[in-house]
């Protein structure tokens, strides 16, 4: 269920788009929460940000598995359905996290961002014809 304003970022409330359209439509059963019903993986790696995260766009469907939640064969055959084919369906467990991977270096040398900041500044006071905030040149007094 996408946001009908951006068409490819979810849509904010989903009991709101369920109220407003589901019972529109007669082939649909009426809806019954906890039923598995509407089904929205974790997480959907699309290949194009820009497009909606349709079966040609979906990269990869991923689901987190916390304990005590066991693996269901159920649920996995139905993100293959969403992402297409089930080779693009990954479950992913708390204990797969590389949370002591050293911090990556910045591929952007310091002296750059220095002078990419201090053109940011001049731009800005250019622009509000203004010193830019935090700025150590002094003010005329008038």
């Amino acid at each position: 269920m996408l946001d009908s304003e951006t068409g490819s970022s979810p849509h904010g409330w989903i009991p709101g788009w369920i109220k407003k359209y589901w019972d529109e439509d007669p082939e649909h059963p009426p809806f019954k929460p906890g039923k598995g019903m509407i089904r929205r993986p974790d997480v959907t790696i699309v290949k194009d940000p820009k497009r909606p995260p349709t079966q040609d766009n979906i990269k990869q469907v991923v689901e987190m598995k916390f304990p005590p939640d066991p693996a269901d064969r159920e649920q996995a055959e139905k993100y293959a359905e969403i992402a297409g084919d089930k080779s693009k369906v990954v479950a992913m467990k708390s204990t797969d996290c590389d949370c002591t991977q050293e911090s990556q270096q910045s591929k952007v040398p310091a002296e750059q961002l220095g002078w990419a900041a201090t053109a940011a500044r001049l731009l800005m006071m250019v622009i509000t014809r203004r010193p830019a905030p935090g700025s150590k040149i002094p003010s005329p007094a008038y």
